[in-house]
């Protein structure tokens, strides 16, 4: 074989399955070495940290890793990565692999009643609001209803436009139902109600504002008479053929 031309060798079969021997020169002598022993000069594992190294020609130069498709991870599967500097998405976005898993803040100082600094979710969409009674919810007919919400974390933001078109049965104070996620349990409220825009009622009210209870899907509606009246739960009498209401809901789950 010695003095063959690589041309008039026979064609190994690929893809190589890296026991092949190939011969170099080390020390002034040639000696034979597996495929899978290679080290390629640019591409290194370092003998010391295991890191493998892609080097360049210089400090500053880029150093890019391509595949020619998709089918490409790069991950160590002992432990989490560990990133220095800005990272910058070029394109696509960040998914979340797992539930309740996403970005730690904990490297900030947290206030003295802090319970958590982990931000685990994000959502938008549309809800349907309601309008019943607290006590008997009763029936209703609408001429719209519309809701759309925002939750960032715990906290859930809500607007709603209702106008109802009939209603029958209802009893107790006026409660807006169909909020998108359930409030959270253990506080005496877990959110409040902001009223934009109200008209067509049957009892003039001065105020309207309302809150949500704890483990709840509804709020309820409280209102005033006067200027220095207390707030009290809005009669189901306020609401007839025609009243509308325009409310932004927030509140934490």
């Amino acid at each position: 074989m010695a003095n063959t031309k690589i041309s008039g060798l026979t064609s190994a079969t690929t893809p190589l399955d890296g026991t092949e021997v190939l011969p170099i020169v080390q020390s002034s002598t040639t000696k034979k070495v597996a495929n899978n022993d290679l080290r390629p000069k640019q591409i290194q594992s370092n003998a010391t940290s295991g890191i493998l190294q892609v080097a360049g020609p210089t400090a500053g130069t880029t150093r890019v890793m391509t595949t020619p498709d998709a089918n490409f991870t790069a991950a160590r599967t002992d432990a989490a990565q560990s990133f220095t500097g800005d990272q910058t998405l070029g394109t696509g976005n960040l998914i979340q692999g797992t539930a309740a898993k996403g970005f730690n803040f904990t490297a900030n100082t947290p206030a003295a009643g802090k319970t958590s600094q982990l931000l685990n979710w994000y959502e938008e969409g549309t809800w349907t609001p309601t309008i019943s009674g607290d006590t008997t919810s009763g029936t209703q007919t609408y001429t719209w209803q519309y809701g759309a919400y925002t939750r960032i974390g715990r906290q859930v933001t809500c607007t709603a436009s209702v106008r109802i078109a009939t209603t029958s049965g209802m009893a107790g104070s006026l409660v807006i139902g169909g909020l998108p996620f359930t409030s959270r349990s253990g506080d005496r409220i877990a959110g409040s109600v902001h009223l934009a825009i109200w008209g067509n009622l049957t009892a003039g009210q001065v105020y309207i504002a309302g809150y949500v209870s704890p483990s709840s899907t509804t709020a309820t509606l409280t209102g005033s008479t006067g200027a220095t009246g207390n707030l009290t739960g809005l009669a189901v009498s306020t609401f007839a053929a025609g009243s509308y209401i325009d409310a932004v809901i927030t509140y934490m789950t």
